[in-house]
């Protein structure tokens, strides 16, 4: 980073243009404003003072997924009053991270004095154009979000072709002890979603689609947190899969209902995988919400299908 990122702070590079909207006027009138000029956010100010700031979002959140109508809908019913803002000489990096923590775009200017008055609007993209790690991490932090939420998606489907649920990696807490059935059924299913069409396998989560965590795992491991789960779950993939298909496999933790749980998402292979288990190599492929096993000519023929298929979407190839 350059020593004149560093030394930046808000008033170097905020936009000082202010455009302000009086809580009466109705949100058809504050979209107008904010398409007239360009920007996607309007700080909410009467006579009394900075009340609160009305951005796209809240326009779209909070009227028109609502149903209502934004003719009859006042700006004071729909904006965010408990505003977030810093004054002029706050270090760019400083309100870069503020805007982090609160997930917010837009980051009203104060006056350092008064308070009472807005003199800048500080954007993300402004923070990005001179800390663009700052950028980074907030990529990286919407990516995670999403993800989150597909997560939680899944967690209220039922079991099927490209998903599977189980409440633990290798810990039987009916028997209270490690059973290494557990773990040999969650290899069979990445080695199944492998063989066919993809999956996710969420481990933590019960077949009635409750998230019971990774607490009693964590314990049996010699490094007893996510971190040792995932090595744990890479060896062993790794040992009795192969190294070859670890590119189509990716872990991701996920905090649900105070509980982890971890998501294993599967792409397919072109090649087949085996699950290899006391000196047996067994074929496995995902069949509706259970993963098979193949007899060896089952498995010659279902691989066979498998490297002939034709795309139908594909064009075919040029004739010689």
């Amino acid at each position: 980073m350059s020593s004149l990122a560093i030394s930046l702070a808000v008033h170097d590079v905020m936009t000082s243009e202010v455009v302000t909207i009086d809580p009466s006027e109705t949100v058809k009138t504050a979209a107008r404003v904010m398409t007239r000029f360009g920007i996607s956010s309007l700080i909410v100010q009467s006579e009394d003072g900075i009340l609160g700031i009305i951005t796209e979002r809240d326009v779209l959140t909070r009227v028109v997924a609502s149903g209502r109508d934004p003719p009859l809908v006042t700006v004071a019913e729909v904006m965010t009053s408990a505003l977030i803002s810093v004054p002029p000489e706050t270090p760019l990096l400083e309100a870069g991270c503020i805007m982090l923590q609160n997930r917010i775009k837009k980051l009203p200017v104060v006056d350092s004095i008064g308070q009472d008055r807005v003199i800048g609007i500080l954007s993300l993209t402004d923070v990005a154009n001179y800390q663009p790690e700052i950028m980074k991490e907030y990529m990286a932090t919407k990516s995670h979000e999403q993800e989150a939420l597909a997560v939680e998606q899944l967690i209220n489907m039922d079991e099927g072709q490209r998903l599977e649920f189980k409440a633990s990696l290798r810990y039987n807490n009916v028997r209270g002890c490690v059973d290494q059935d557990l773990e040999y059924n969650c290899l069979k299913t990445v080695c199944a979603f492998l063989n066919a069409d993809g999956g996710d396998l969420l481990i933590g989560v019960s077949d009635d689609n409750w998230v019971v965590g990774l607490e009693t795992d964590y314990m049996t491991l010699p490094k007893k947190n996510r971190d040792g789960f995932e090595n744990h779950m890479v060896n062993q993939i790794s040992n009795k899969i192969g190294d070859v298909f670890m590119g189509k496999i990716k872990f991701s933790f996920h905090a649900m209902y105070g509980k982890e749980l971890c998501r294993v998402h599967v792409l397919p292979s072109r090649d087949p995988a085996f699950l290899q288990e006391k000196g047996k190599q067994s074929f496995y492929v995902r069949t509706g919400n259970n993963s098979r096993p193949f007899k060896i000519a089952d498995a010659t023929k279902y691989l066979l299908d498998r490297m002939n298929y034709v795309d139908p979407f594909q064009s075919p190839p040029l004739a010689e």
